[in-house]
């Protein structure tokens, strides 16, 4: 992803196991940290333990809590996953198991005593955080009861066994609960602030966001400027149709949000068409060309264009300058160009194209990076790069123009899946030329190792993803795709090899909204604001262990 400045989220979500591996590990762990804190409580404390009290601690304190929480949660806050329930009252356990073993280690029965309400905030304030972030803020009030559900629990069980007994006055116990309640209030405080501001600035909820990028919601942002993009159409007939549809517009910025799911939804819509089959491409452009609307891929498609084709055509040329590289082919006055620059991952729609007639050419973003490491770099219109990029770009196409003109042969294939791939096979003047694409955002390694192994059997192997933002899921954790799937349609090309036409065509959209600039006000704002909630968390924490033990 890269310079979407949105991979904060790649870091954070990862997969949640399922609730067969859960459930189990909730009453394994229960035992094991009972246990433990029983051999801890015994050798650091003047405390006797009786080793009877191992099971029902375990069964007491560490198990049903939170399992009552874990099934709360799912059954009160709307649509929150049950298996993520779960997953929280997991990570509770461990904190209580975490602070348990500093209690152990308590001087006095002040400290001790301190710890243990601690315990109770730190556990409410995460169940706020959590919830509110993949819920959204709207829903407060009703996490502020369920999320209490655990320190309560909790609560009840230290008062049933010690809490009242440690003679403490009754202001001591105020207090600590008055505590409990302002360090919730203060993170519902600043989480609104937080919310507000970002709102304020770019009229969208911070916490809307994050819980629906989480959940994989589908929605439309309030945001961006009326525009007309052009797509491009590209097709191969070879009795067969393929087309290919090159939008002007970037899929992104996540998930359900905008047009993050838009090369998929082209995908499927050109392959439920009753003429051919069909795949996405994807043109150098930025975020600023996001959708803000996931509805306008409909109108998007609306201009997918039916070219003529012709049949003949060049070999393809390549030519590589360092910062970057080319490829491409024309046919009859028209041409098509792969890109590639080696660390840069988006470049502004005018770098290339500031003169260039859509009709004539499309221009195709390979965007191979590592799919979990990609670059981060953005080239910018007007910059200096951007005009050596543009000056090699032209002395490129012009010796592309100089190309003789051939028969004109291909065949393709294109699977539909969980990720869906596209194999071309082009054969010219003795010039046999594979194609592989992925619904993907970059490369994984064993698609590199496959594209080399084809290699040998061709002239040449072009690799592409469509840069797709369909999942936040599927970013953070695709390491390997279906290259079983992608060797199936490589052999379906080669074998569909036949006499072709080629043709391009371009039009333009009826109006749809582009983030434009709001994009980068709405990637500042967070990014500026989870900088300062962090900030305010450590503070809020730092004053929690000062207000309790001084």
């Amino acid at each position: 992803m890269g310079a979407d400045n949105v991979d904060v989220f790649q870091r954070l979500v990862f997969r949640v196991p399922s609730l067969s591996v859960q459930i189990p590990a909730l009453v394994g762990l229960s035992v094991a940290y009972s246990a433990i804190a029983f051999i801890a409580f015994s050798a650091f404390t003047p405390l006797d333990p009786d080793l009877s009290t191992v099971l029902p601690v375990a069964v007491l304190l560490f198990l049903l809590p939170f399992l009552f929480a874990g099934e709360l949660f799912h059954r009160v806050l709307p649509r929150y996953p049950r298996t993520w329930s779960f997953f929280l009252a997991l990570v509770n356990q461990l904190v209580l198991f975490v602070y348990l073993l500093v209690l152990s280690g308590a001087n006095d029965v002040g400290n001790a005593w301190s710890i243990v309400w601690l315990l109770f905030i730190t556990i409410y304030l995460i169940n706020i955080l959590v919830l509110v972030v993949s819920t959204g803020i709207d829903r407060y009030k009703r996490i502020l009861v369920v999320g209490l559900a655990e320190p309560a629990a909790l609560i009840a069980a230290f008062y049933a066994f010690a809490g009242g007994d440690l003679g403490f006055s009754t202001y001591r116990h105020v207090f600590a609960f008055a505590s409990l309640l302002i360090a919730a209030a203060f993170l519902v405080l600043v989480l609104g602030i937080v919310d507000y501001l970002i709102r304020s600035n770019t009229d969208v909820s911070a916490f809307e966001l994050t819980s629906g990028i989480l959940q994989n919601d589908r929605a439309s942002l309030d945001l961006g400027v009326e525009s007309r993009p052009s797509v491009e159409t590209l097709a191969i007939d070879n009795g067969e149709r393929l087309t290919l549809a090159a939008p002007w517009v970037h899929p992104g910025p996540l998930g359900g949000f905008g047009g993050g799911q838009l090369s998929g939804n082209v995908i499927n819509a050109l392959n439920d068409r009753d003429d051919g089959s069909g795949f996405f491409l994807h043109v150098p452009c930025t975020h600023k060309e996001d959708l803000s609307n996931p509805g306008d891929a409909e109108t998007i498609l609306d201009a997918v264009g039916d070219p003529e084709g012709v049949a003949r055509a060049s070999r393809l040329i390549h030519a590589d300058y360092g910062e970057i590289e080319f490829y491409g082919r024309r046919f009859g006055d028209k041409q098509v160009v792969f890109l590639h620059g080696e660390g840069i991952d988006d470049y502004d729609t005018g770098v290339f194209t500031c003169d260039v007639d859509a009709e004539n050419l499309l221009l195709v973003d390979l965007h191979k990076h590592d799919l979990q490491d990609g670059p981060e770099k953005e080239v910018l219109y007007g910059s200096a790069e951007a005009d050596r990029l543009k000056a090699h770009f032209d002395d490129f196409r012009e010796r592309l123009a100089e190309e003789p003109l051939h028969d004109y042969a291909a065949g393709f294939e294109v699977r539909c899946s969980t990720q869906d791939v596209v194999a071309i096979v082009e054969s010219v003047d003795g010039q046999d030329i594979l194609t592989m694409g992925i619904d993907t955002n970059g490369i994984t390694p064993d698609v590199r190792e496959l594209a080399a192994e084809y290699r040998e059997e061709f002239d040449e192997v072009l690799v592409f993803s469509t840069d797709t933002h369909a999942s936040i899921h599927e970013l953070a954790n695709t390491t390997r795709s279906d290259t079983d799937a992608m060797a199936e349609a490589v052999e379906d090309a080669r074998a569909a090899v036949a006499p072709a036409t080629i043709g391009l065509t371009s039009r333009k959209t009826r109006p749809l909204k582009l983030l434009k600039t709001d994009y980068n006000g709405l990637v500042f704002s967070v990014n500026i604001l989870i900088r300062l909630t962090i900030i305010a968390l450590v503070a809020l924490y730092v004053l929690l262990v000062l207000w309790l033990f001084f």
